[in-house]
């Protein structure tokens, strides 16, 4: 088979945390005439947009010699600790001696992604991270200095934008579409992630949190009680929840409090909307601390350090004993809103920036630069 050129710029990403990040790169490229695909494999292959071509993974998943006979010139991939397909086509592309860019989404687990297949830790020709706290903390777990760029999160590129459009009438046309948060009532985003399912219920299982979103939102709604006649409490479904599991538990624990679990709007909506941002260690909570909202992380019996520090930051409060949930959450319920944090203008250079790196490394390794 003839290798098609320009060479394809593949990008792959089973879980949507990776997705989010890679997608805006891709989507760059392709508007700038470059050849681009997309894995036909997990959250990317099921939601990238339609226009963006797509490539079937081989039959049988063996990789061996087909990333050459598909033309593959260079793969962008985001990483899963579930899902090993697109860390073993990482491999079979750095051996093929074509270039790899891992972007990261998310502040934990720096070395552990590249090495969750058993096999040694996969160097790539550039391991983007959002931030210096990112790279400091990756070199830290050990990965290798020379591969790490500081690139922002591509997936946050239109926050600050996104931040700026969202004013006092837009935000009122939300919470009525949620029917939530109206007039003399404040609107508090919780954010759901599905703990029991991902890291389950026990110490037994690996990757055990030390708690799940059963003990978190009862927590937090029992706390909220004596400000039910003045609040609503949106719940963020999580792309991987049962919405139905996560209702039922919504139900059972809410008491006195209005609200219920959001459908049909996004969740960086929610939280452009709401007042103020509780969750556990989502992304979002991140997302409602760019832009200077009271944010509280709820983290009781956290055994993992690593999922501390992923939400550690100025001004975001972290509980890790259930028994200082009370005084934290006075003071996130007392604290205002502040002002857009700058890192939202490193995010928003980030898909420009590593659509470069891309193109300049993919050039260099078929002898164009």
């Amino acid at each position: 088979m003839t290798r098609p050129f320009p060479p394809v710029l593949l990008f792959a990403a089973a879980d949507p945390g990776g997705a989010n990040a890679v997608l805006p790169v891709a989507r760059l490229l392709a508007g700038r005439g470059a050849a681009v695909a997309i894995l036909d494999h997990g959250f990317l292959g099921r939601n990238a947009p339609p226009e963006l071509a797509r490539m079937p993974v081989p039959a049988g998943g063996d990789l061996g010699a087909w990333p050459r006979r598909a033309g593959i010139g260079g793969l962008c991939f985001g990483t899963s600790l579930a899902d090993r397909l697109p860390l073993a086509l990482a491999r079979t592309v750095r051996e093929a001696g074509m270039p790899v860019v891992c972007v990261l989404d998310n502040w934990m687990n720096y070395r552990r992604r590249l090495e969750m297949d058993g096999g040694p830790f996969l160097a790539p020709d550039v391991y983007a991270v959002m931030d210096d706290k990112a790279r400091d903390e990756a070199v830290a777990e050990g990965v290798p200095p020379a591969c790490l760029r500081v690139t922002g999160h591509p997936g946050l590129a239109g926050l600050a934008q996104e931040i700026a459009a969202a004013g006092p009438d837009w935000r009122r046309r939300v919470r009525a579409e949620l029917g939530l948060g109206g007039a003399g009532r404040q609107l508090i985003a919780f954010i759901g992630e599905p703990v029991a399912r991902d890291q389950g219920t026990g110490p037994e299982v690996p990757g055990w949190r030390g708690y799940t979103e059963r003990d978190v939102l009862p927590l937090l709604c029992g706390l909220l009680q004596d400000r039910a006649e003045s609040l609503d409490v949106a719940v963020v479904p999580h792309p991987r929840d049962d919405v139905a599991e996560l209702e039922d538990l919504w139900q059972t624990c809410r008491g006195r409090l209005g609200g219920g679990v959001v459908r049909g709007i996004g969740g960086r909506q929610v939280v452009l909307a709401a007042d103020r941002v509780a969750g556990m260690a989502s992304v979002l909570l991140y997302e409602g601390w760019l832009q200077g909202k009271p944010v509280l992380s709820l983290q009781p019996g956290l055994v993992r350090a690593d999922l501390a520090e992923a939400v550690r930051r100025p001004g975001i409060g972290l509980v890790t004993g259930s028994d200082r949930a009370p005084e934290a959450v006075a003071l996130w319920l007392g604290a205002g809103q502040g002002e857009a944090r700058p890192d939202c203008l490193r995010h928003g250079e980030a898909p420009a920036r590593l659509a470069d790196v891309m193109q300049h490394l993919a050039e260099r390794a078929h002898g164009e630069a």
